[in-house]
């Protein structure tokens, strides 16, 4: 093919683009008017507004996470998570708070919120207790804790002590609570900006910072968003 018939053809599809282009927005034009005459019709025979609704996003309002890819391949490859800690994030991502990475207990995570519901009847979501974790995971308490106490050392999860005391398994405790890091996975909306917990990018701000290969190299986290 010479060069000048594939000129010809380049400039031919381009203008076949821009006539599909402009004939769907006349369309859309077209629509938009109709809408609007039908509307006006039904409120004056009604003497009611109405609007017209598209069908509901089947995702709309479902919770969900978004792992950093770059992040996990550089885990991958160095080798950093055993494949306990690796099923424990699969299956611990489920019960993250929205915008904390608090991991919760299922029965707070899952509730449904209350229609009409006002300031003044808010709970705060409970944070899941070890014990809870290796329910909610179907693991035994001991075999979870091990995995959990390993990812604290590697700053994939920190569990900060709160204020006050609570009474866990019989005994009086401190409260703490399980949070899960954002540079590994995120439970929270990234369009345009990170909307996640102030205090939860304070928190993990200068983790993952000492990684290493298996020589020994330091290697640097690809993905550093806060």
């Amino acid at each position: 093919m010479s060069k000048e018939l594939g000129k010809v053809l380049d400039l031919a599809e381009k203008n076949a683009r821009k006539r599909d282009f402009e004939k769907d927005a006349k369309l859309r034009e077209q629509a938009e008017e109709i809408k609007k005459s039908l509307l006006q019709q039904l409120k004056d025979i009604t003497g009611e507004d109405y609007y017209v609704g598209a069908s509901k996003d089947p995702f709309a309002g479902e919770p969900f996470n978004q792992v950093m890819h770059k992040n996990l391949d550089l885990l991958n490859q160095i080798g950093y998570l055993t494949q306990a800690e690796e099923s424990f994030l699969f299956r611990i991502q489920a019960y993250l708070e929205f915008k904390s990475n608090v991991i919760l207990s299922r029965e707070d995570k899952f509730k449904k919120i209350k229609k009409n519901n006002v300031e003044n009847d808010f709970e705060l979501p409970k944070a899941a207790t070890v014990s809870e974790i290796a329910e909610m995971i179907g693991k035994s308490r001991q075999k979870t804790s091990v995995v959990m106490n390993s990812l604290k050392k590697k700053e994939i999860l920190l569990n900060p002590e709160g204020a006050g005391h609570v009474i866990e398994n019989g005994r009086t405790v401190s409260p703490r609570t399980w949070i899960l890091n954002p540079y590994i996975m995120i439970c929270a909306p990234r369009k345009n900006e990170v909307k996640l917990d102030k205090l939860t990018m304070r928190l993990f701000q200068h983790s993952l910072k000492n990684l290493k290969d298996q020589n020994g190299k330091k290697v640097k986290l690809p993905v550093r968003f806060f």
